[in-house]
């Protein structure tokens, strides 16, 4: 299962039921009634997904679900401490889930 995090690019995470990945945030099922089980989202390393294979899921599925707006934030934090993406992936993300951006960080002295 995947989540859709950044339209646009075509930015996906892996959600699965173990927290094994980089910079796993915790997905309940309680909040998340689509889920089997409480799972994770692996935030540090989205991958593309082609327009068919989208199209042919949601033509196929559905859209089975959508994350809570609390837990956005989370995933944003989570991936800020990715090694693997850009600082200007992380600003897509950011945008994206519509978080608010972190204050600047004051200059080296």
């Amino acid at each position: 299962m995947v989540v859709c995090i950044e339209p646009a690019s075509g930015f996906f995470f892996r959600i699965n039921s173990e927290g094994k990945w980089q910079t796993p945030v915790v997905i309940r099922k309680r909040d998340h009634p689509f889920l089997a089980r409480d799972s994770a989202i692996e935030c540090g390393n989205p991958f593309e997904l082609d327009d068919y294979v989208i199209e042919e899921s949601i033509r196929r599925h559905g859209i089975i679900g959508k994350i809570s707006a609390p837990l956005a934030s989370h995933i944003y934090a989570a991936a800020l401490g990715s090694i693997v993406l850009s600082r200007e992936q992380k600003e897509l993300v950011r945008v994206a889930l519509g978080c608010a951006p972190l204050p600047a960080s004051p200059p080296k002295r």
